[in-house]
């Protein structure tokens, strides 16, 4: 086809990987390497961009931008996934809670840590415009950055690190020292302003002010922390487990009963021979938000370097 497109990146699998399959309730069932979860994932970032851009309150130029480019109940989807392990995958128990003990812990079947042949192809189908084929590498971008895949990822659970890229100015290999990550962290979410804005300006959907937040979704805002923490830790689980022991119960930093996404984001990151934390947050109004509670804990707690974007938190 004259105008399709593919891209194809190799993933390591830095933390276990909870992905679930067609009874992903049962904890005991193994995990199944499936592309709906990273295409969820895709269209969390890719609403995250365009939020900043066209504002939170325009949900129907929103909705319209995000079916054009991850499609719809009635439209489908020009870009599609495919996944594939190049050797076999190993999984196993992992804990849930991995800063407790015994039944505390919880635990369920995960890909574990480690494997390094994790193969995610993305094609656009049929001719679109090239604004949306660089929306979708956006967000994908977006996603193996400040994110992760599948159960717990807002805790560091899922984390992969791009060994390979077929189109490295697309998707770049995950930095592994402090200068690389500052370099990418910004250049990432630069690049997703910029996407966000090409694909709004050729479907005539107006764009406004970087959002002072909190907004009515989670998405980039004034309020919007991005973080890099030097924690000097031996791994990154321990990098998640430290984050874990330390972490307070707050509603501002989501809740179980009712549940409530965390407006943080916790991603381990290689920084030489030891490992940090890259700290994202992502401000939505909520029952019981409280971003000076956000950031005081992250001040006192996790200091570090924060990064400025703008479009993106600036």
């Amino acid at each position: 086809m004259e105008n399709r497109k593919t891209l194809t990146v190799t993933l390591e699998t830095v933390t276990p990987l909870f992905l679930g399959g067609a009874e992903a309730q049962d904890r005991n069932k193994s995990p199944e390497l499936r592309p709906p979860a990273f295409r969820g994932a895709l269209r969390y970032w890719l609403r995250a961009a365009l939020g900043g851009v066209i504002g939170d309150n325009n949900l129907d130029g929103l909705h319209r931008l995000e079916r054009v480019v991850f499609g719809s109940t009635d439209y489908g989807s020009p870009i599609h996934l495919r996944l594939r392990s190049l050797l076999p995958l190993q999984s196993g128990d992992e804990k849930i809670l991995p800063h407790k003990e015994g039944p505390q812990a919880g635990r369920r079947k995960a890909f574990k840590a480690g494997q390094k042949e994790v193969e995610l192809v993305m094609h656009q189908l049929r001719s679109a415009e090239e604004t949306v084929w660089q929306a979708a590498c956006s967000a994908l971008n977006l996603a193996l950055t400040f994110g992760g895949v599948g159960l717990r990822s807002r805790r560091g659970y899922g984390t992969l690190h791009v060994r390979q890229s077929s189109d490295s100015t697309l998707i770049p290999l995950t930095p592994k020292v402090l200068e690389g990550w500052r370099q990418h962290v910004k250049g990432v979410a630069e690049k997703a302003v910029a996407s966000a804005h090409e694909l709004a300006d050729t479907r005539n959907v107006p764009v406004v002010d970087l959002p002072e937040g909190p907004a009515r979704y989670p998405c980039a805002t004034r309020l919007g922390l991005i973080r890099l923490c030097d924690m000097k830790a031996a791994s990154a689980m321990v990098a998640v487990m430290q984050f874990m022991q330390k972490v307070q119960k707050t509603k501002a930093l989501g809740d179980i009963n009712p549940r409530q996404a965390s407006p943080l984001w916790v991603r381990p990151i290689q920084l030489g021979e030891q490992y940090g934390l890259l700290l994202t947050v992502l401000a939505s109004n909520f029952n019981g938000a409280n971003y000076n509670t956000v950031r005081n804990f992250l001040d006192e707690k996790f200091a570090g370097e924060d990064v400025s974007v703008k479009g993106w938190n600036a």
